[in-house]
């Protein structure tokens, strides 16, 4: 809905000089895993889109209704680049004093670790100075 969204804005800035690029544009947007009620709302009812990228519509109906018969660049999803799922914990709390009396400070974030979903271990990031 981003890319649409931003094509739009984008084009009807200066729809007198941009429209011809409508079509071109609009084969880059990954309508089949838009909302299906954006899709139908804005899109859809979208006579300019409609006109002119018919067959992208009939694309993505289709698709959201069989899936699995639909393949064109705009059902892939998109590689990732070079990017990492990670879980990061930021938090924990710093201990002073002797282990009989100690004192606890939790109102500062003291270190931060992270880990990949994948992984069954943290490492530390960095501790934090408060």
């Amino acid at each position: 809905e981003t890319v649409y969204n931003a094509v739009m804005t984008w084009i009807n800035h200066d729809t007198r000089r941009r429209k011809r690029l409508m079509r071109e544009l609009m084969e880059l947007v990954r309508f089949p895993f838009m909302d299906k009620l954006f899709f139908l709302k804005t899109v859809h009812s979208n006579e300019a889109i409609c006109k002119c990228c018919q067959d992208i519509v009939t694309e993505t109906l289709t698709y959201q209704v069989f899936p699995e018969d639909v393949r064109s660049p705009r059902t892939r999803p998109r590689h990732a680049s070079g990017l990492k799922e990670a879980v990061v914990v930021i938090g924990g709390v710093e201990m002073e004093g002797t282990d009989e009396n100690p004192t606890v400070h939790s109102n500062s974030i003291t270190m931060t670790c992270t880990a990949e979903p994948s992984a069954s271990s943290w490492v530390p990031l960095t501790r934090m100075r408060h």
